[in-house]
């Protein structure tokens, strides 16, 4: 208590001051400021308070108490239970614990008649809470934290006590619930219950429109990146003098919606449409000069003189748009309002009991930073549909990615925010196919995280990263790269509820990184926006009518429940998907699976990971494997000749005229040129000029055996050329699918020649007129 050496007076100015301005406890160079705050807000009855270490209290604990409990009537109660729980819980969980009885006693106070503590020691209160209603799943939990605190921490501290200081301390206790409260009354198991009944209302309707919601949002996110090619396209000519602003132009694509008028749900599909958008390119000077009669003297002195946001390298370009807004990709009504005032409430709702707002906490995404939000809501004061489509694309690569995740690998919200640049893993496992080995080997790629209920490093455990989702990843990763220097930034994971377990780490979700690391990763709150975003205009409702909200955790079920009754996954590899543990009894060890499957437990990680990638590759686009990639020509330039002959024989994946073998064991050893026949051949599309030049020799020998009277001879090179004309199609629908965005095997380590493009006619690219 030596920090308390200002006059009593200046410290309670220096408090007041902190409360009223929301002060910040975060920062970890103040935490001599933050003691001495918490000190001189910390009720004088508790300071000597035996065997608490007040100003051990971790810096966002003390600042919950400070500016949230603060002069509530109940706030020693509430300091005396965190300070008896600080030595056994974490950071957050004592934030929790704080807020939960905070919560609890202001809704005893405000609806049933509570006015002092005392009175939690009989009966009265307690039945009023919970007679005549059944309690929704939130009140449950704030009885139970309640009963866990005070029947546990605070109960066993008081008792160590010596007389006198139990004497003094009890009277500021949270009293113990009646006997048997929560048994009888507290109406766990019906909450329990209702949210499983909840949660299988919204999961039968969602399970059989899985893959679809996965091809939509795949769908999304490639139209809104052609639009911003496009953009970026323009833009460049603009600023290299091709033409000057405001610039008119067409845009011409496609749009995929799901059928609102299916009469079953198994009859819901993708609608495909044709849509002509009227778009205007803009920057702020050329919009400020159309617009003068918008702005005052001042801006127009700042226009002309280059300064501030008209200074050289400060200039935004954006797009205007004209005509209706259901054309406007998937998201015209919400960009009619864009950009929106921050979010201030977790909530789905405002204060004003409007619908929460569309900009993440993090600036950037979705929406420009603050203060060029602010400049393009006065410009839209005219009614004009304004939107710069850099950000909004950047919010809609995170929302992909982050839905791809959950969509195939059924991460929670903590999880998906772990997600590193620096974890990546190839583990090599015995393929599956329906549920049965082939005999190959394939790379999976996979994240060592943490899931819910681990807190050491050990306890890692691994996701599974399909091919779509890694793109994706990847994408993120090249962003983060290029606004940075070529490195992604370090942040702290302030942000996630696993904060007190992890380390500062490249993590993917993240953007606009403080030098210090202390600001970038995403919120939670900021995840459920972005899924929201991405699926908005898909009506989805339960069958009794009621709203279905898009979320993570609901997402993570919808693929367990997907996977276990369509797809027939053993119940172990599910188990394993959710990161279910168990301790089974007679073992130590923490297994990932309930009790109904514990005979599984003898299948080994490799097994389960192979079964999940199985399900997980048909809910993607493609049902393509990820073989093991082929080496370098120049790794394989730099093995001898007795080492790469034994590579070639024996590899997972070895190079071929035509592509590349998926076999592990080459089945023609002394034919292996052009694999024409073989059913391990993969084709790839950077193949495609010597498939057209060997189709041409075999059309030569078909013609001179044909001439010759050799009509077996003719009959198999005609066959050959068949088979050629199905890998060129093959190849051509590839090079068709890369330039469209969609999946492509080996597409990270293997390019086509820029001939080959060429020479494809086959473009799904926009028009522009």
């Amino acid at each position: 208590m030596e920090l308390l050496t200002s006059p009593p007076e200046t410290l309670q100015e220096e408090l007041q001051q902190a409360r009223e301005n929301r002060y910040s406890f975060s920062n970890r160079a103040e935490r001599t400021k933050h003691i001495r705050l918490f000190l001189a807000w910390l009720p004088s009855v508790l300071r000597d308070a035996p065997s608490i270490e007040w100003d051990q209290l971790p810096s966002q604990v003390m600042g919950h108490l400070v500016r949230t409990v603060g002069d509530h009537p109940d706030a020693i109660p509430i300091a005396l239970a965190v300070g008896c729980a600080a030595h056994a819980m974490k950071r957050n969980t004592l934030v929790h614990v704080s807020s939960m009885l905070l919560t609890l006693c202001r809704h005893l106070r405000a609806h049933y008649g509570m006015t002092q503590i005392a009175q939690l020691q009989g009966r009265e209160i307690w039945m009023r809470f919970v007679t005549g209603r059944q309690l929704p799943a939130g009140e449950v939990r704030l009885l139970t934290s309640y009963a866990s605190v005070t029947a546990g921490h605070l109960r066993t501290y008081l008792e160590h006590l010596d007389e006198r200081h139990r004497l003094i301390l009890e009277a500021y206790a949270f009293p113990l619930l009646p006997a048997r409260f929560l048994e009888l009354h507290a109406q766990h198991k019906a909450s329990v219950l209702a949210a499983q009944a909840r949660r299988k209302e919204q999961s039968d309707v969602l399970t059989p429109l899985l893959p679809l919601l996965i091809e939509l949002a795949q769908f999304r996110k490639q139209a809104m990146e052609r639009l911003y090619t496009t953009f970026c396209g323009l833009r460049d000519q603009v600023e290299a003098g091709a033409f000057p602003l405001p610039h008119q132009f067409q845009y011409v694509d496609r749009a995929f919606s799901i059928t609102e008028d299916a009469p079953t749900i198994a009859a819901v599909s993708l609608v495909e449409r044709t849509v002509t958008l009227n778009l205007t390119l803009w920057n702020r000077d050329a919009w400020v000069e159309a617009h003068p009669e918008l702005y005052g003297r001042c801006t127009h002195w700042q226009r002309k003189r280059q300064l501030f946001a008209y200074a050289a390298g400060m200039e935004t370009y954006f797009l205007q748009y004209e005509g209706d807004l259901s054309n406007l990709l998937w998201c015209g009504e919400i960009l009619r309002n864009w950009p929106m005032l921050p979010v201030f409430s977790s909530s789905d709702q405002c204060e004003d009991g409007q619908e929460r707002l569309w900009q993440t906490l993090r600036p950037g995404l979705l929406a420009p930073p603050k203060r060029s939000s602010v400049w393009f809501r006065h410009a839209m004061s005219t009614g004009a549909v304004l939107f710069e489509p850099v950000a909004l694309y950047r919010g809609v690569l995170y929302a992909t990615a982050l839905a791809t995740l959950a969509l195939t690998n059924g991460s929670r919200v903590s999880e998906l925010l772990q997600v590193s640049a620096t974890r990546f893993e190839t583990i090599v496992v015995d393929e599956i196919k329906q549920q049965q080995p082939t005999g190959r080997k394939i790379g999976l790629l996979v994240q060592k995280l943490l899931p819910k209920g681990y807190t050491q490093e050990s306890e890692r455990q691994l996701f599974l990263i399909g091919e779509m989702a890694g793109r994706h990843l990847r994408e993120i990763g090249q962003l983060l790269e290029s606004v940075h220097g070529g490195t992604i930034p370090v942040v702290e994971p302030t942000r996630s509820t696993k904060s007190e377990d992890l380390l500062p780490e490249p993590y993917l979700f993240q953007w606009g990184a403080s030098p210090d690391g202390r600001l970038g990763l995403l919120d939670p709150g900021d995840v459920g926006l972005l899924l929201r975003f991405l699926f908005h205009g898909i009506i989805l409702t339960t069958r009794v009518g009621k709203p279905i909200r898009i979320a993570a955790h609901l997402l993570r079920h919808v693929l367990a429940t997907h996977a276990r009754t369509v797809q027939n996954v053993p119940a172990e590899a599910v188990a394993y998907l959710l990161h279910h543990r168990i301790t089974l009894s007679g073992s130590t060890q923490a297994l990932s699976i309930p009790e109904a499957t514990a005979y599984y437990s003898r299948l080994p990680t490799a097994r389960l990971l192979a079964l999940l990638f199985e399900a997980q590759s048909t809910l993607t686009v493609s049902g393509e494997r990820t073989y093991l990639q082929a080496p370098s020509p120049r790794t394989l330039e730099q093995m001898d000749e007795a080492l790469r002959e034994i590579f070639e024989q024996w590899s997972l994946l070895g190079p071929t005229v035509l592509g590349f073998c998926s076999a592990g064991l080459c089945v023609r050893p002394n034919n292996r040129a052009l694999c024409l026949g073989c059913r391990f051949l993969v084709p790839h599309y950077s193949s495609l000029p010597h498939a057209r030049s060997w189709r041409k020799l075999y059309v030569l020998h078909a013609e001179q055996y044909e001439a010759h009277g050799h009509t077996v001879d003719a009959k198999q090179a005609r066959e050959l050329i068949q088979y050629l004309d199905d890998i060129i199609t093959i190849m051509q629908i590839q090079i068709r699918a890369r330039q469209d965005g969609r999946y492509l095997p080996f597409a990270d380590t293997l390019f086509p020649n820029t001939t080959d493009e060429e020479e494809n006619d086959g473009n799904n690219s926009p028009t522009i007129s």
